[in-house]
């Protein structure tokens, strides 16, 4: 009996990101350095390593709600006095996009909070959201939700 050739294995920096994303961290990193080992300077792979050294148990879920906001919970984030559930919803207008900002303080480990935007924000818009923490000089992420589109 004859054993086929393998196919060649797929190395790639996307991979590791959708590994990242599913919570399949050691195939993530070894995806990651094998990429790294042949492009040590690879953008995207060097991001998502910083990423992972980086990251936290800390996990946010959102959903974006009609007529009620972005609804958004957390969990097993650092009970730390200045850490942030932070908000960015971009819309198309007629000046081209609007841009809105705002945060709440999380004072515990898990939690959920509703945003109600101005004018209910309604689509299309996109949103990006991240638990993060002020260090006095930038913000520095804990968690970071997907984008979400509606």
């Amino acid at each position: 009996m004859t054993q086929k050739p393998s196919a060649p294995a797929l190395v790639s920096a996307t991979l590791a990101q959708v590994y990242i994303q599913q919570d399949h961290l050691e195939q993530a990193r070894r995806m990651l350095a094998r990429v790294l080992q042949a492009d040590p300077e690879h953008g995207h792979a060097l991001a998502l390593v910083a990423r992972m050294q980086a990251r936290s148990r800390a996990r946010l879920y959102a959903g974006y709600r009609p007529g009620r906001g972005l609804a958004v919970r957390w969990h097993d984030a650092p009970e730390l006095p200045d850490l942030h559930l932070v908000v960015a919803v971009f819309r198309p207008s007629a000046a081209g996009t609007t841009l809105y900002v705002t945060s709440v303080a999380c004072r515990s480990a898990a939690g959920e909070h509703a945003f109600v935007f101005p004018g209910e924000a309604r689509g299309p818009a996109t949103a990006t959201l991240c638990l993060a923490r002020w260090d006095g000089a930038r913000l520095r992420p804990v968690a970071v939700h997907e984008p979400l589109s509606w």
